[in-house]
């Protein structure tokens, strides 16, 4: 059993050079440590929406701001130019895989209403 962890301690350590080879840094060979990047379902983003939304709504019941107060704030928000909380959403594979197949469609409908034609020039004779 012996010889046996010692296999394994030298396998592990060539497995962590190789790593250290492939994704380190340059210089040190060290493995830097990445964080998670942070995404919110769709779900979450809802409920914290709702709560927003249910929080504005009972100051204005009790007084405390006016829509006035809140309307304000909406239209600086769209002035400043940011958006007001923009959450990274997790796309589902089921929903990628749609994005996909739709890809290259235009499904946009035409803005401009359509030019006025005689009836004489729809008559084919």
């Amino acid at each position: 059993m012996a010889t046996f962890n010692v296999v394994q301690k030298k396998r592990r350590a060539a497995i962590a050079l190789q790593k250290r080879k492939v994704h380190g840094e340059p210089g040190s060979g060290k493995l830097r440590q990445r964080t998670q990047p942070v995404s919110i379902s769709g779900k979450r983003k809802r409920k914290l929406q709702q709560k927003r939304r249910r929080d504005q709504k009972e100051a204005v019941e009790k007084g405390l701001i006016t829509m006035q107060d809140v309307e304000m704030a909406f239209s600086d928000e769209k002035s400043s130019g940011k958006s007001p909380v923009n959450f990274p959403m997790k796309k589902s594979p089921k929903l990628k895989f749609k994005q996909l197949k739709k890809k290259g469609k235009n499904k946009k409908k035409s803005q401009k209403p359509a030019g006025e034609a005689s009836v004489d020039s729809m008559v084919v004779e």
